[in-house]
């Protein structure tokens, strides 16, 4: 039985402790066994002790306090599956079943050249089968031209069994290239991160095909120190032009004026749902990129699923808005004396809603995640935080709707004129908004994912 502790289980900045027999000293300080650099975690914070009566951990004195499932201890004995929390720093305890990899046999001299009975020749670019071993050789004579190995077939011996969590080597996610992989699906052979990956209960499922996915053994570096939402903050305005992203945003913009000519029908409806699912999936893989690694530039998502992503955009609107929607539906069809401060005060609570419900939405995957249960404990969690973020978006959404006003009175003029050049000045006017427009969305969904990349301990939506 192996054991270790996941440090920020469920993020792709995720990493891990293999704890050792005896005491695991766990602090800021080099002298600790295991090194946490976090401000919040003590020079020498705690202890967890492995013996042959279980696992104890014990609390040294520490600033911040240790915690197990969100209750302050001092020593106690721990469980496989339970959370602990050192300061503001989020850890799941693991047990697994995995034995250590057994030291290889000692080195064994065979010839390369003739077949031996027992003996299987391969060349020595190829890789073993399954259930065969392969021994470590000593070659004797000069290699041949194309070089050979010679694999020994224990007979009689059957296949190691597969062991719970196997070794992800160098594998990183399918969608996050810069990310350690941690599940693989055995159906489709692609790897993924925490964020691409379904969970039912404690297993994993392939977003794909719904296969379960086998869980991998990741060891990664600890982060370097990690900077404040309000240091981020004023690059999510630069974003947008790193590597190919004004090409992104210019053929985004291209599209979106595009569906501004489209009106025949149900074409024109599916048309419009298909290009806003787009939308959707665009928000979300600025979201995912940013989390997964802050440095990455703006990239295309793949545009799979357009109407699911559609209706998940159009029940994270009605999430936010639907007593908003609702009140002003009762006063203008059935004629209910609604206030209008009321309606007006539905829609600033639905502004303040909308970015949360919508970022649960995008890294969940799930329309389900806008529900109030699970956004308003989380907003409260970073109030201050959040409350910038959501004043920014508004700020963003509010030039966007102005312009939009404004673009609107452009396109009008550009179908009622004869003009040749009030046409193209007109239309150069909505092209020009329009790419304002794609620019401004796509730094409004950047601030979400700093939000999340600063905050992720606060979140706790992908707690082991």
């Amino acid at each position: 039985m192996t054991y270790r502790l996941l440090i920020n289980p469920g993020s792709p900045q995720a990493w891990e402790i293999q704890l050792q027999p005896g005491a695991n000293r766990i602090g800021r300080n080099e002298a600790n066994d295991f090194i946490i650099s976090h401000e919040s975690v003590s020079g020498a914070h705690c202890e967890i002790t492995l013996s042959d009566v279980g696992i104890f951990l014990k609390d040294l004195g520490s600033t911040n306090g240790t915690f197990v499932n969100r209750v302050p201890v001092t020593e106690t004995k721990l469980q496989p599956g339970q959370h602990v929390q050192l300061g503001q720093v989020d850890m799941a305890f693991e047990a697994s079943n995995a034995a250590p990899n057994p030291p290889p046999p000692p080195p064994m001299a065979v010839p390369i050249s003739g077949p031996t009975p027992g003996r299987i020749r391969l060349p020595a670019t190829g890789s073993p089968t399954p259930g065969v071993r392969l021994s470590r050789a000593v070659v004797e004579a000069p290699a041949p031209a194309e070089p050979e190995v010679e694999i020994e077939v224990a007979a009689g011996t059957p296949p190691a069994p597969a062991t719970p969590m196997a070794d992800a080597g160098n594998a990183v996610c399918k969608s996050h290239p810069k990310t350690p992989a941690r599940f693989l699906c055995g159906r489709c052979q692609k790897y993924f991160c925490d964020l691409c990956v379904n969970t039912r209960g404690l297993e994993k499922y392939c977003r794909t095909c719904g296969q379960a996915c086998t869980p991998l053994r990741v060891t990664a570096a600890r982060p370097a120190a990690a900077k404040s939402f309000y240091a981020r903050l004023p690059g999510a305005f630069v974003y947008p032009f790193r590597g190919i992203g004004l090409l992104i945003l210019v053929c985004a913009t291209i599209a979106f004026l595009a569906l501004e000519f489209v009106s025949a029908g149900i074409f024109s409806i599916l048309a419009k749902m298909a290009v806003y699912g787009f939308v959707f999936l665009f928000m979300q893989n600025i979201i995912h990129t940013t989390t997964a690694d802050e440095n990455e530039p703006l990239s295309f998502p793949e545009a799979s699923g357009l109407f699911g992503a559609f209706f998940a955009l159009l029940g994270t609107i009605l999430a936010a808005f639907g007593l908003a929607i609702g009140l002003l539906v009762a006063k203008s069809f059935f004629d209910v004396e609604i206030p209008l401060p009321a309606i007006v005060g539905a829609v600033v609570l639905g502004c303040l809603y909308f970015p949360m419900a919508f970022l649960a939405v995008a890294m969940k995957d799930s329309v389900m995640a806008a529900n109030p249960m699970l956004v308003v404990p989380t907003i409260l969690r970073m109030p201050l935080e959040y409350l910038v973020a959501s004043v920014v978006l508004m700020g963003v959404f509010g030039v966007r709707v102005a312009g939009g006003l404004l673009s609107g009175l452009a396109g009008s003029v550009s179908l009622s004129t004869r003009d040749m050049s009030v046409l193209l000045m007109a239309l150069g006017g909505q092209a020009v908004w329009g790419f304002i427009s794609v620019y401004l969305l796509t730094v409004s969904m950047r601030i979400l994912g700093l939000l999340y990349l600063a905050k992720k301990d606060r979140f706790g939506w992908f707690s082991h």
